[in-house]
């Protein structure tokens, strides 16, 4: 199989999807070549038994019209028959320490959030206001700070984005102590800080603000469920003239040579040449297969990130109960043990105890009135956290009884948690269950130390070295989360900009070039 295409792009997950399905629209020749039996990626759906469950994505921003999803959508022909549902406005994620007795449902909209939240803490009315204020003016930076960040860039944006370049160091916690907020009022304003994987002493300020601004103008779940989400996108690129979609294709070889791949060749020894070549795995990984030698060190030194947190998920299947009757719905249920969250994510991430974690909630079978991905009378019930790789990678690697034992006793804990805090007696109600451990996101979808996503989102890591498409070999570039930035929209943004630098074609009013997020 040698014969030459436009495009190949390795890995489907949702920024080589989205360049990918662009091409092929505007009539490229594309190839994509992926490792696994399912396209997505995080977002991937796998089926297990009459169960069907979306791997690692429970909710998205950027759906609405004129947003960069719906943008993608309607370019490629589906904003029709691909919609979405909105989360409630009046509390899309909640907030939940059954142990202090708080909780605290997240409106849509800086401004909704601070009123609500100046309300239930009325001494702190003026520091919060402050604290929104501060994000809505970085978020404004932010949006005008240029795609490109040479040298000239930098210092137009430090007179043009002056809170990008004073806070591009601070943590959330940075900001928290410096508006002196009280325990309750940090715990509940770092509630979302698990989307970002890092708890707010090390959390980037600047994605903390881009995280809770996208979110806060609209949560979403796809009518459809993520599968017919992903499937309708995966069927564009399938249906051009001259492409395809090759799946269990790992890439095992590359042909590089005078600053330019030539083709690569996947591990059942078939091979695929291109004029240019689109890379959605991981940009370290990637280049430390081809060898550090093709490289200026520059560009090494700038893939030398550390990799974010990895997770642990429950996927339940639950009878006789409806989970609305249990304080759940059409939003997203955190659960913290107690409100110094900085604390709970050392024991679980650094000292890898997950007894008593902080849980993300979600019920995929609330959020849409299409039927539910289980049997009829069944509602899905998922269950996320943060855990240690390391530990989990060393039991799995020297004795599988132990890690078996082990991977059973975190998720046994994280239901007894929902038991005795939710829902009394779900153990009753369970007619399925499976956990997946960081190893599981090592196996099925090709993270590096199981993580969720991609870089770690540290102050070093969200700055003007951060990765882009743009490679020193002349016909490579990157797509996803660690080229830019991790979130089903944030990445979609990523290959929409990588396709109209690649073809001088917007999808997005020519906004793809502005912005850090």
């Amino acid at each position: 199989m040698n014969e030459s295409r436009d495009f190949v792009v390795i890995g489907s997950g949702m920024g080589g999807l989205t360049v990918a399905s662009l091409l092929a629209r505007a009539g490229y020749r594309v190839t994509v070549l992926e490792a696994h039996t399912y396209p997505g990626g995080c977002c991937h759906t796998f089926p297990m038994g009459p169960y069907r469950f979306c791997a690692a994505v429970h909710y998205i921003f950027y759906c609405g019209p004129g947003e960069p999803i719906y943008n993608l959508l309607h370019k490629l022909g589906l904003h029709e028959t691909v919609t979405f549902e909105r989360l409630d406005p009046r509390g899309y994620d909640h907030f939940s320490c059954p142990r202090e007795r708080v909780r605290f449902p997240i409106p849509s909209g800086l401004n909704a959030w601070a009123v609500s939240l100046g309300d239930r803490l009325p001494a702190e009315r003026e520091p919060i206001a402050a604290f929104f204020r501060l994000i809505e003016e970085s978020v404004r930076d932010l949006k005008k700070l240029p795609f490109d960040r040479g040298l000239k860039q930098r210092l137009t944006a430090a007179l043009a984005c002056p809170n990008v370049m004073r806070y591009r160091r601070w943590t959330l916690q940075d900001v928290f102590d410096t508006l002196n907020l009280s325990p309750t009022a940090q715990a509940i304003l770092a509630t979302q800080v698990g989307d970002l994987g890092l708890p707010p002493r090390e959390v980037s300020f600047l994605a903390y603000c881009g995280l809770v601004s996208s979110y806060g103008a609209g949560a979403y779940y796809p009518t459809g469920h993520f599968d017919h989400f992903i499937r309708s996108i995966e069927k564009v690129i399938v249906c051009g003239r001259g492409c395809a979609i090759h799946y269990s294709s790992e890439v095992a070889q590359v042909d590089l040579s005078q600053g330019r791949i030539h083709s690569v060749t996947t591990s059942d020894g078939r091979e695929f040449k291109a004029d240019a070549f689109i890379c959605n795995t991981d940009p370290k990984r990637f280049v430390e297969s081809l060898g550090h030698r093709h490289f200026p060190s520059s560009y090494v030194k700038q893939l030398d990130y550390r990799y974010s947190a990895s997770s642990f998920t429950v996927y339940l299947g639950v009878e006789g109960l409806d989970l609305r009757d249990h304080g759940f719905g059409n939003w997203n249920v955190w659960h913290y043990p107690h409100l110094d969250i900085n604390r709970t994510y050392d024991r679980q991430n650094r000292a890898g105890d997950l007894t008593d974690p902080w849980l993300f909630m979600s019920t995929p079978a609330l959020c849409t009135p299409q039927p539910a991905l289980c049997p009829p009378g069944q509602q899905i019930l998922e269950l996320v956290t943060t855990c240690n790789f390391d530990r989990f990678d060393a039991l799995r690697s020297t004795n599988r009884a132990v890690y078996t034992k082990a991977k059973n006793h975190a998720r046994d804990s994280m239901i007894d948690i929902v038991e005795r805090d939710y829902i009394p007696r779900l153990r009753k109600h369970l007619r399925f269950r499976m956990a997946g451990s960081p190893t599981t996101n090592i196996r099925y979808l090709w993270a590096p130390r199981g993580h969720i996503y991609g870089s770690e989102l540290s102050p070093r890591n969200v700055d003007f070295c951060r990765p882009t498409f743009k490679t020193p070999i002349s016909n490579l570039y990157f797509t996803g989360a660690s080229a830019e930035f991790p979130s089903i929209g944030a990445t979609v943004v990523g290959g929409c900009r990588l396709y109209t630098h690649l073809t001088g074609d917007s999808v997005n009013g020519g906004r793809e070039m502005y912005g850090m997020v």
